[in-house]
């Protein structure tokens, strides 16, 4: 059939995927929520209680205008008109109507009576408040306001725990599991509740009790429609049901003291089609219930005399289906009943809920053992010799102590046996018979009860079942699947007898090949499973086997559709698969292997298969086991496979590794708006999509999906995404997984950097000889892959005074220590260059020593010098002594390059990389910007000048050497002591002044030099 738009779906949300994305260097970079398929879209959050809104607006998402709350009311509204217009036949008296619950307690593994594993005691006090609530013999009645009393209603439903089991056997209506989060939210985990715990929602009303993730205490899912002419099948009945966290779940117990079980109360309305009271919005919109006065919004507040005005009347705030305190709850309305009873009448899974069998004591045989399935062989055989197994239950009354069970073989009795045992009502039991050897032909295989406690079964319907079991032969690896000999060795298993695999002829690059293939295009089965099994794989022969194939899948583009492949192992020899706990399941983004489209997918091109990958190292204690490739249908799209292989070892790989963080440098003023990460490509298989995480100091990880590339082994890739950091130190951590999705256990590659922020700046010239404090500041210093203890300042004897040196000693292998000077401007000069004393002795002959600079601020560094090994030593032997001047080297390095213009933020940083185990101490002092690119500068004693050349012919020139940064008046004095050139020069630290003999006469003059520190008179002579 061809197909438009869909009208099913799940009915909640699934917490979105897009958040913001963003294009660079050719790949694609979205953000995730991983913890989803990446099937739904939505970015909406929400602070409700109760996540019906959020239900709605899935509803309405996924199924269009069938969906749409204007559809609902529009069918729920003729149906009230109908029945007002019908005749009714007076009933004197109407029994209740029962509605039958299961109580799914889903805990942690507590003990009973503990935390989620709430007790008995709490559920039965839920369903008596169920039943006052809906019956109005609630003791808070009497709080209705007069005004409201003509429309309270008793909505004459009832509830029971459930009396029987799917199998017509007595329960207790509870059912107790451990779970397998420890919080479960209804954004994302409806589907998984319903995977591990689900009565029939056709005859109970599943209610799961489970931790939730705040702030919600409770959903429910909402009625549909029976409207004929719609030709689309309804919501998944995977998600039917009331949910409630079970801290709110009735009262006593586990329960918090606010609760009195009103949160139940309130989502069975919505289980039985009532909205919120204020209709989710404001005075314009409506709850469709005629005697529910209009609210402009929920009410929270609950006191001795509650009340409150909107939309010009007093607000029913009493009312079950408003957000008020449970206290202060305490009707339904005639309107509200009236659709309680048209959607118990008319909803699917609602009308036959009523008064079903569930709600009624079993009838039992006294003696009905069932044989309830058979073990194996089911329909493979692994070995001709054989132990068959059966379970059975006891469905009677009595206790079952023997049963004889006949195993037959193509219509002959192999085996009649007597078992014994003591079977209660409701328990199981497995049987095994003799070991038989079976032929390699035909099996047709029965399983019969002849007797039951020496005597007649009273229920010979349940008393038998059959299997015809195919033999599986065991392959040697390498093993390549033969499509054109399809299903060849491998079994197809089709629970529903409906759409399975198949082979298909399809045009790939203009040629014809078999592919496998299942029609979910056309397969309206949602939630159906259909199995394609492999031969036995021994795996104590091949520990490392591999599974590899290639699929080709686009979804189909309505979110609700997103059709699972999962890749399981059975070492029962496929009688049993585990689909839960697996390491392959895809479906959404993480199959998709082209676009989504509203079309039937078939595949034209190469581009369009993917290779996935399997590896059973994790199930080789298992010995021999088969494999299965299963699609659980979600009315989505067709699923292609090719080229399916199992190889002996592990010989194909994707692999993703963060190489290096290129953005933020380690020491930085934190002027970049990007972070730029380089990603490689270290498998042997190309890939065009990974996940990319980010975590920020002490922020939630935020993942990203990048996509739309095409990366080979060992390529490179730039990642730029926005920037997180703040000034100070950050901790960034970076860490790739599942290349093409790949979903093989391994542990992710975590990259995680230390990043400084500062955006302090220095005056030009600037002099760093460590002297005036006992720490570095304004100098950073940083261990950017382990923040271990980087450069730190030493006292030294050398010289006089106060004496420091920056010293980086017990350097680990592996590891860079920077030590990196404030910003500073160089705008104001041509030249620039920095002279820096250093000492060291041995050091592993990589260990290098680089100056960085920066014209950014730190955004980017280039190497203006280095030297590594036994370059960088400064003494022929052994360590380097600080204290002795003959151990230190000054080395000067032109910083022309970074001086100009453009040169607003220049930064320098001193890095040193340890290699080997084998490193001394390295020294770090007087550390010297100069505005001028002389290798070999005139400097004066400490805190003096120097005037030269003296006589001067066409210049002379005067060198400074202050201690610190001061304003320096020169004055040019004529012999007649006349002032003939007078000029101030503030911030005068190192510099070399130059004067144009040009603008004096020929003879002596006097210099006269000025400053906080210094007055020098000197004697000048032109030429």
């Amino acid at each position: 059939m061809r197909k438009g738009l869909r009208f099913f779906g799940v009915i909640l949300f699934l917490l979105g995927l897009l958040f913001f994305s963003t294009s660079a260097y050719g790949q694609k970079i979205t953000t995730l929520d991983v913890t989803q398929n990446f099937g739904s879209v939505s970015s909406h959050t929400h602070s409700e209680k109760c996540a019906h809104s959020l239900i709605e607006t899935m509803i309405e998402k996924e199924m269009g205008y069938f969906g749409s709350k204007a559809f609902f009311e529009d069918w729920i509204n003729t149906k009230i008109q109908i029945k007002q217009s019908t005749p009714q036949i007076l009933r004197t008296q109407e029994g209740p109507r029962l509605i039958p619950i299961v109580v799914h307690v889903i805990h942690n593994g507590s003990s009973v009576g503990s935390g989620a594993n709430i007790p008995d005691s709490q559920i039965f006090e839920q369903i008596r408040i169920l039943n006052e609530d809906f019956r109005r013999l609630n003791a808070d009645a009497n709080r209705t306001p007069a005004e409201f009393l003509p429309v309270a209603a008793d909505s004459n439903i009832e509830f029971v725990l459930a009396k029987q089991d799917p199998n017509g056997l007595p329960t207790t209506g509870i059912v107790r599991l451990l779970g397998t989060k420890n919080a479960y939210d209804p954004n994302t985990d409806a589907t998984l509740i319903g995977q591990l715990s689900q009565w029939n929602p056709e005859e109970y009303l599943n209610m799961y009790v489970v931790p939730l993730v705040q702030p919600f205490i409770g959903y429910a899912s909402f009625p549909i429609s029976n409207l004929p002419g719609l030709n689309f099948s309804p919501t998944p009945s995977i998600i039917d049901g009331v949910t409630i966290d079970y801290r709110f779940f009735g009262v006593g117990g586990n329960a918090t003291s606010a609760s009195r079980g009103r949160t139940a109360t309130h989502e069975v309305g919505h289980f039985f089609g009532l909205r919120h009271i204020w209709g989710d919005g404001g005075c314009g919109v409506d709850d469709f219930v005629t005697d529910t006065p209009l609210q402009d919004n929920s009410n929270n507040v609950c006191n001795a005399n509650p009340s409150r005005f909107s939309c010009e009347s007093n607000d029913m705030i009493q009312n079950y289906m408003d957000y008020t305190p449970d206290a202060c709850m305490n009707l339904f309305t005639r309107g509200q009943v009236d659709r309680f009873n048209i959607v118990l009448a008319n909803s699917p899974r609602r009308v036959t809920l009523v008064n079903n069998r569930a709600t009624q004591n079993p009838i039992l045989s006294d003696r009905d053992l069932a044989l309830f399935r058979i073990i194996q062989p089911v329909d493979a055989l692994c070995e001709l010799i054989i132990s068959p197994q059966v379970e059975v239950l006891n469905a009677g009354s009595m206790n079952v102590t023997s049963a004889r069970i006949e195993f037959i073989r193509n219509g002959t009795v192999v085996e009649s046996r007597r078992f014994t045992f003591n079977l209660k009502t409701g328990e199981k039991a497995i049987l095994t018979f003799s070991p038989i050897e079976l032929a390699v032909g035909n099996n047709q295989l029965e399983f019969k009860i002849t007797q039951v406690n020496d005597q007649t079964d009273q229920n010979a319907e349940n008393n038998s079942k059959t299997s015809s079991p195919v033999l599986q032969g065991e392959i040697n690896l390498p093993y390549t699947f033969s499509v054109q000999n399809f299903p060849s060795d491998w079994v197809i298993n089709n629970p529903d007898q409906s759409f399975t695999w198949e082979r298909r002829n399809v045009t790939i690059n203009g040629q014809i090949q078999p592919v496998v293939f299942i029609r979910h295009y056309e397969y309206e089965g949602p939630g159906q499973l259909d199995y394609f099994i492999s031969p036995i794989v021994d795996l104590a022969k091949y520990p490392n086997a591999q599974l590899a194939f290639e699929v080709a899948h686009a979804p189909y583009n309505q979110a609700g559709f997103q059709d699972e492949l999962i890749i399981s192992v059975s070492e029962d020899c496929g009688s049993n698969f585990d689909l839960v706990n697996v390491n392959y399941r895809k479906s959404g983004t993480r199959l998709e292997t082209s676009a989504p489209t509203l079309d039937e997918f078939i595949p034209s091109s190469n581009a369009q298969f993917r290779t996935e990958l399997f590896n059973l190292k994790d199930f080789q204690a298992l010995g021999k086991v088969r494999i299965s490739i299963a699609t659980r249908n979600s009315y989505g799209n067709n699923i292609y496979l090719r080229n399916i292989r199992i190889l002996p070892s592990e010989e194909l790989r994707y692999d993703v590794k963060v190489e290096e963080i290129l953005k933020p440098t380690p020491i930085s003023s934190g002027n970049h708006k990007e972070e730029l990460i380089r990603v490689s490509n270290t498998g042997n298989l190309p890939f065009s999509k990974f996940l990319f995480t980010r975590t920020t100091n002490s922020l939630i990880s935020e993942t990203y999906l990048v996509s739309e590339i095409n990366l080979a082994p060992g390529e490179k890739l730039d990642l730029d995404i926005n920037n997180s950091t703040n000034d100070g130190k950050n901790r960034l951590r970076y860490s790739t997984r599942e290349a093409n999705f790949d979903q093989n256990p391994k542990v992710p590659f975590i990259l995680s950097r230390y990043h400084l922020e500062n955006p302090d700046t220095i005056p030009v010239p600037w002099r760093q000889n460590f002297n005036i404090s006992t720490n570095l500041s304004p100098w950073l210093t940083i261990n950017p892959e382990n923040d271990l203890p980087s450069w730190t300042i030493v006292p030294i004897t050398n010289g006089t005074g106060s004496n420091n040196v920056a010293r980086l000693e017990n350097g680990i292998a592996g590891n860079s220590y920077w030590l990196g000077s404030p910003s500073f401007d160089l705008r104001g000069t041509r030249q620039a260059s920095v002279f820096f004393d250093l000492a060291a002795g041995q050091v592993g002959h990589s260990t290098r020593l680089s100056l960085l600079a920066s014209s950014d601020g730190g955004i980017t560094y280039s190497a203006v010098w280095s030297a590594v090994g036994q370059e960088l030593a400064t003494v022929s032997a052994g360590g380097a002594n600080p204290n002795s001047s003959g151990d230190y080297k000054r080395i000067f390095v032109n910083l022309t390059p970074f001086a100009g213009a453009n040169a607003s933020a220049v930064r320098l940083a001193f890095v040193l990389n340890i290699e080997g185990s084998t490193n001394g101490p390295v020294y770090l002092d007087n550390i010297e910007l100069f505005l001028n690119a002389n290798p070999n500068p005139v400097i004066p004693g400490q805190g003096s000048s120097i005037l030269f050349p003296n006589p001067a012919r066409e210049f002379f020139n005067l060198a400074f050497n202050l201690p610190v940064r001061e304003e320096v008046t020169v004055q040019v004095i004529s012999a007649t002591g006349a002032v003939v050139h007078e000029v101030a020069y503030p911030g005068t630290l190192n510099q070399t002044y130059t004067f144009s003999t040009q603008l004096f006469s020929t003879g002596v003059y006097i210099i006269r030099i000025n400053s906080n520190s210094l007055q020098e008179i000197k004697r000048l002579i032109i030429n």
